[in-house]
C-alpha cells in the first residue's frame, strides 16, 4: 500500500502506511523468468546440483521480492529455500517474519513457523501466528493467528483463532474458534467467521444491531447477507422487539441490463403491543429496452398508519399524507408517444381533520405526436388522454375523463431572444359516476391562445472581476375563452404555484378560464471562466384580465440563490398576497459546507392565510469536527407557533485507525390517532472495526437522512 493510499479512504487516521512500497516488478516474478540475487557474508556450496548454505546479513531477492536472515539454505536444483533462525519474507503488499521457514521459489508455496509478524496491505491486516502455510501467492493457512486492522503496536481490536485462511484473489477471508478483543477484553465468540478482505461483498452474517427506545423496548437485529452474483444480491434480518416480537426483514436488489429494482418487506405476526399483524413492503423496478420502451413499478403499503413510527421511517411520513403506488409502460418513436399506467394511494396521515384521498388512475392512457421535423416555420403536437379516476369514497364524484388537443405553434429563435406563438383546441368529455350536475356525460370544446417571449441579455462588466451578469425578462400571454368549462367536474390536485418556474408553467389539458400575463425577470452572476453561477434572483407575477377572475393578480412570486465561495450557500423563497397583507410564505435555507463531509445548514419556513400563521418551523442540523477523528452532530425541527420539538438528535463519533464509535439520542414527535400526541426517545449505538465489520449500522444512514450534504459513508 503506497503512502498516498493510506492517506484516503477509511485509513486516513492512520498515523503510517502499514506497508511501504518494494522495488522491483511482481508481473516478472510471477512470471518464472526473475533471477535470484544472493549477498551474504559467508557462502558454503555442496552437491550437484549446488546447494548454497548462506550466513551473516544474508539477503536473496527476485524481482521484487527479498528474503533476509541470518542463516539460509538455497537449493537450486528444487527451488527451495529453507532457513534456521529468524527469516523475512517481503514482497509487494505482504510481509511475514518469522523463526524458520521453508519455501519453493517457483510455485510460491511454503512454511513459516513461529511468525511474530505479518502484513497484508490489500486489506490492512496485520498479526502473529504459530504457523503460516502459503499454498500459493494468493492463498494462505493460519494456524493460531491473530488478526487486526489496527497499526502494530495500536491494537484497538483482535481477533484470535485457532486456525484461519485468507485469499486475496477472491477477498475472503474465514476463521475458526474466533474470539474478538476489544484492547486486552474478550467480548465475543464465535465457531466459525467469515470476513471481507479489503472492501468485497461478502456472504454471511452481518454484524448485529442494538438500540433502545421507550416505544419498543430493546431490539436486536442480526442481518444474514446473501451475495448472490455481482448483479444480485439480498438481506434477511430476524429482528427482535422486546416489547412487540419477532420481526422479518428482508430485502432484494438486482440488476440486468433492460431491468434493474429493489424490493424490501417486513412483517411481524401479532405485534404484543399493537395487538395485531403488522407488515410493510416498498418495491421499485424500472425497465429500460433500448430507446424506445420505458416501464417502472413502485409499490409502497403498510398494515397501518402507525407502522412508520413504530418501526422507522422508511416511507417518509414526514412530508407526505399518503402513500403513492403506481405502475406505468411508455413507448416513443419518431416522435409518438403512448404510454399507460395506474395509481392509487395509502392514507397515513392520522390527522383527523386530513384532506380527502386524491384520486386514484385506473388505468390512464395517454397517446401523442410532436415530430422532430417542422411544417414550415411550424410546430406541429398533439396529445390525447384517457384516465377512470376512481376513490373509495362511493358517494365522491368520480368516472372517466377523455381529452384530444392538437397544437400548432410558431417558434422563433435567436441567441438573445425566443419568442413562441400558438394556438390549440381541447376537446374534453366525461362519464361520471355520482355526477354534482344534472348531466353525467358533459362535454366541451375550447379554443387555447398562448404566447410566450424571452430575451437574454448580458452585461460582461460588474462590480466583480471576472463576473458577468444576466438579465432575462420574460412574458407569458394564456386566453382560453369561455365555454362552460366552469361547471366540468375537477379531478386534478394542483396547487398555486410557488415558485417562478410554476409560474410560467402550465397543467396538462388545463382549460380553465382565463385570460392572463405573467411577466418575470431573473438576473445572474456567473463566473466567466468556469460557468459557475454565484447568484441568481427572480420575481414574477401573474395578472387576470378577464372580468369573472376571483381576484386581479396572483401572489408575488421571489427568489434568491446564492452559492459563495468558502462552501457557503443560500436559498430564499418569499411569496405575498398583494391584495391580502395577510398572506405571506417564506421559506430560508443557508448552508455551509466544509471539508471533510462538514455541514451546517439552518431553516425557517413560514406561512401565513388571512392573517393567521398555519406554519412556522425552524431547522438547524450540523455535522462538525472538533479535531481529527472526533465529530460531533446534531438536529432539531422546532414548531415555533406551538413552541414545541418536532424531533431532535444529537450525537458524537469517535474515530481511530482501525475503528470508529457513535452515539445518537434522537426524540421524534409522534402521532398518534388514539392518544393524540407522544414524544419517543431513542438511543442508538455504532461500534465500527474497519476490516471486520461492527455493531450497529443504523446511524450513518439516519444522519445521511437528517443532516443536508452529510454523507458519512462506510
Amino acid at each position: 500500500m503506497t503512502a498516498e493510499a493510506q492517506d484516503n479512504g477509511r485509513w486516513a487516521l492512520c498515523a503510517a502506511p502499514l506497508l511501504e512500497p518494494v522495488a522491483g516488478n511482481a508481473e516478472m516474478r510471477a512470471s518464472g523468468r526473475a533471477p535470484v540475487r544472493i549477498t551474504a557474508d559467508s557462502a558454503r556450496i555442496t552437491g550437484s546440483p549446488p546447494v548454497y548454505e548462506f550466513s551473516g546479513d544474508v539477503m536473496l531477492s527476485r524481482a521484487d521480492q527479498t528474503f533476509e536472515g541470518e542463516h539460509l539454505q538455497y537449493d537450486t536444483g528444487a527451488g527451495e529455500i529453507q532457513t534456521q533462525g529468524e527469516i523475512q519474507l517481503r514482497e509487494s503488499g505482504w510481509l511475514i517474519a518469522g523463526a524458520r521457514a521453508r519455501y519453493l521459489l517457483d510455485p510460491e508455496r511454503g512454511r513459516f513457523d513461529g511468525v511474530r509478524e505479518y502484513r497484508i496491505a490489500a486489506a490492512h491486516m496485520q498479526g502473529s501466528a504459530e504457523q503460516i502455510i502459503r499454498e500459493g501467492p494468493t492463498f494462505t493457512r493460519y494456524k493460531g493467528v491473530t488478526l487486526s486492522t489496527c497499526l502494530p503496536g495500536n491494537e484497538f481490536w483482535t481477533l484470535s483463532a485457532s486456525r484461519a485462511s485468507i485469499d486475496t484473489e477472491s477477498r475472503q477471508g474465514r476463521a475458526h474458534h474466533a474470539i474478538l478483543s476489544v484492547g486486552r477484553l474478550p467480548v465475543f465468540y464465535t465457531p466459525y467467521l467469515q470476513f471481507p478482505v479489503g472492501n468485497e461483498r461478502l456472504t454471511g452474517f452481518l454484524a448485529p444491531t442494538i438500540g433502545q427506545s421507550k416505544r419498543n423496548g430493546t431490539t436486536v437485529a442480526l442481518p444474514w447477507y446473501w451475495n448472490i452474483a455481482p448483479n444480485y444480491d439480498a438481506t434477511v434480518t430476524p429482528t427482535s422487539y422486546w416489547k412487540r416480537g419477532l420481526m422479518m426483514d428482508s430485502e432484494f436488489r438486482y440488476l440486468e441490463e433492460a431491468f434493474a429494482g429493489e424490493i424490501s418487506g417486513s412483517y411481524l405476526p401479532h405485534d404484543d403491543r399493537f395487538g395485531q399483524d403488522r407488515w410493510a413492503i416498498n418495491q421499485d423496478h424500472k425497465l429500460h429496452v433500448g430507446n424506445s420502451l420505458r416501464g417502472r413499478l413502485v409499490q409502497q403499503r403498510t398494515s397501518d398508519t402507525e407502522f412508520s413510527d413504530d418501526f422507522g421511517d422508511e416511507f417518509d411520513y414526514r412530508s407526505a399524507a399518503f402513500l403513492e403506488s403506481y405502475a406505468e409502460l411508455s413507448w416513443a418513436r419518431n416522435g409518438w408517444l403512448a404510454s399507460l399506467d395506474a395509481q392509487s394511494w395509502q392514507r397515513v396521515d392520522v390527522e383527523p381533520d386530513a384532506p380527502s384521498a386524491p384520486y386514484a388512475r385506473r388505468p390512464r392512457v395517454q397517446v401523442g405526436y410532436s415530430p422532430f421535423q417542422r411544417f414550415g416555420p411550424l410546430e406541429l403536437d398533439i396529445a390525447s388522454e384517457w384516465t377512470d379516476f376512481y376513490s373509495r369514497e362511493r358517494d365522491r364524484e368520480q368516472g372517466v375523463e377523455y381529452h384530444f388537443s392538437p397544437k400548432i405553434g410558431l417558434p422563433l429563435r435567436g441567441p438573445a431572444y425566443f419568442f413562441e406563438p400558438s394556438i390549440a383546441w381541447q376537446y374534453t368529455g366525461y362519464e361520471l359516476e355520482n355526477p354534482q350536475a344534472t348531466d353525467a356525460t358533459p362535454r366541451v370544446s375550447v379554443p387555447i391562445y398562448e404566447a410566450d417571449a424571452r430575451i437574454f441579455l448580458e452585461r460582461p462588466k460588474t462590480a466583480f472581476s471576472g463576473v458577468y451578469q444576466t438579465l432575462e425578462p420574460r412574458i407569458f400571454y394564456r386566453n382560453v375563452p369561455d365555454r362552460g368549462q366552469d361547471s366540468l367536474p375537477d379531478f386534478s390536485t394542483t396547487s398555486a404555484p410557488t415558485n417562478l418556474s410554476r409560474l410560467f408553467r402550465t397543467t396538462a389539458f388545463d382549460i380553465e378560464r382565463t385570460e392572463q400575463v405573467t411577466v418575470g425577470v431573473t438576473t445572474r452572476y456567473i463566473d466567466s471562466d468556469t460557468g459557475r453561477e454565484f447568484l441568481s434572483a427572480s420575481a414574477g407575477q401573474t395578472f387576470y384580465l378577464h372580468e369573472d377572475a376571483s381576484r386581479d393578480r396572483s401572489d408575488y412570486i421571489t427568489a434568491l440563490r446564492m452559492s459563495l465561495p468558502g462552501g457557503y450557500s443560500a436559498d430564499i423563497d418569499y411569496n405575498w398576497n398583494p391584495e391580502n397583507s395577510g398572506d405571506r410564505q417564506l421559506r430560508t435555507l443557508l448552508r455551509w459546507r466544509g471539508d471533510d463531509d462538514e455541514a451546517i445548514n439552518l431553516g425557517l419556513r413560514r406561512r401565513k392565510q388571512d392573517g393567521e400563521v398555519t406554519l412556522y418551523d425552524g431547522e438547524i442540523s450540523f455535522a462538525l469536527s472538533l479535531r481529527p477523528g472526533l465529530r460531533i452532530f446534531a438536529g432539531m425541527t422546532e414548531d415555533l407557533q406551538n413552541d414545541r420539538n418536532r424531533n431532535e438528535f444529537v450525537g458524537l463519533e469517535q474515530g481511530g485507525c482501525c475503528h470508529a464509535w457513535r452515539i445518537v439520542m434522537a426524540d421524534e414527535l409522534q402521532r398518534n390517532a388514539d392518544d393524540g400526541t407522544s414524544v419517543d426517545r431513542e438511543y442508538m449505538l455504532e461500534l465500527e472495526l474497519r476490516g471486520l465489520g461492527g455493531i450497529g449500522d443504523r446511524i450513518r444512514p439516519f444522519l445521511r437522512d437528517e443532516i443536508d450534504g452529510y454523507d458519512p459513508g462506510r
